[in-house]
């Protein structure tokens, strides 16, 4: 028997050979791959539905939310599942377009190398490492299965690394980059070319695809690595431990609203200052100052109705009052008449009902 390799023989066929995908409804329903990507499909069609939305670009954030989004002020106040849902739901015909090609032309490639429950422990751990990141490092509502597919493109680009290794050490010749390779270097520089884009979920859901290769080559058999299960376990619960600290961390209301706080200040629109500041509030009612803060925007922006919801909360405490004389003045410097008489009649009104 020989067992030698040609490099050369290699040079024009992938690391990782493709595999046919089954054909229309045979890969949806008898593939893990085609139930999810149908998931992922029932999930848009519902929250195109409940947006009452045929523009398909964008969702209702506030739809989002409700179906399961990752959104920080909801976990910092104990709904964890938001770790989990969030790669079932996409923000607009892009996004749900894109992750779910992705996913057809990747995802059964790593089932097939993988076999069934090994892929889907793979794709929901990357999942809910990369929004155990985002959480950590993002204020941002996010939603996507691309956390997923960067674990998926980390366990192909750590077995792809592992066969380059391994014929470098048989042959003493280098192969070429593979295919998962460049998907990962092409992947990571797009990311960060878009700003919209959730970087942290992304390089979570890689970290944890190649953890997890590497811990799957060094417990199975196989041909590529040496079992190595003490050394294996090891760097497996590291890296678990890592992820569970970073999600402590980033659910902890403290940690929040620190970020939310950070958010407010370098927000360069007053709509996004409100938002930041409305999850502020949500995160803790009492918090009088981002009340404050919202209360002058509000002015500003001449949106009375939630103007008039932190006055009066704001003067139910009665610690304001100087602090929003000194509003009202600034405002009439600026030119705000109306916002400016709209909260010395409020003020006004209480020192008459006083």
């Amino acid at each position: 028997m020989n067992n030698s390799y040609s490099a050369e023989s290699e040079i024009d066929q992938p690391l990782i050979p493709p595999v046919a995908p089954p054909k229309g409804w045979a890969f949806l329903s008898g593939t893990w791959t085609g139930r999810i990507i149908l998931i992922n499909t029932i999930m848009f069609l519902i929250s195109l539905w409940k947006s009452k939305s045929l523009g398909l670009l964008a969702i209702d954030v506030n739809v989002l939310i409700d179906l399961g989004a990752k959104e920080p002020v909801l976990l910092a106040q104990g709904e964890y599942w938001r770790l989990f849902t969030p790669m079932f739901i996409h923000g607009g015909i892009l996004h749900f377009g894109f992750n779910n090609w992705a996913l057809y032309v990747l995802g059964y490639q790593i089932e097939h190398l993988l076999k069934p429950q090994r892929y889907l422990l793979l794709y929901f751990l990357a999942g809910i490492g990369g929004n155990l990141a985002s959480a950590l490092v993002s204020t941002s509502v996010s939603v996507g299965a691309s956390g997923a597919l960067f674990g998926l493109l980390g366990c192909g680009f750590y077995v792809e690394r592992s066969i380059q290794s391994k014929i470098k050490e048989l042959t003493g010749s280098k192969l070429r980059q593979g295919a998962y390779t460049g998907m990962v270097v092409a992947n990571i520089i797009f990311g960060l070319m878009i700003p919209q884009i959730d970087n942290a979920a992304h390089i979570g859901g890689l970290i944890v695809g190649i953890t997890y290769a590497y811990v799957l080559l060094r417990l199975k058999p196989n041909r590529l690595l040496r079992q190595q299960p003490q050394k294996a376990l090891f760097v497996g619960a590291i890296v678990a431990l890592l992820f569970l600290g970073a999600g402590i961390i980033g659910s902890s209301p403290k940690w929040v609203h620190a970020r939310l706080l950070s958010s407010v200040q370098s927000s360069e629109t007053p709509q996004e200052k409100l938002f930041y500041l409305g999850r502020m509030i949500q995160l803790d009612p009492q918090d009088e100052m981002a009340r404050v803060h919202r209360l002058v925007i509000s002015l500003q922006l001449k949106q009375f109705d939630l103007a008039s919801a932190d006055f009066l909360v704001l003067h139910s405490r009665g610690n304001y009052d100087q602090r929003m004389e000194e509003v009202a003045s600034e405002l009439n410097q600026l030119g705000l008449f109306e916002a400016s008489e709209w909260l010395n009649q409020r003020l006004g009104a209480k020192d008459q009902s006083l």
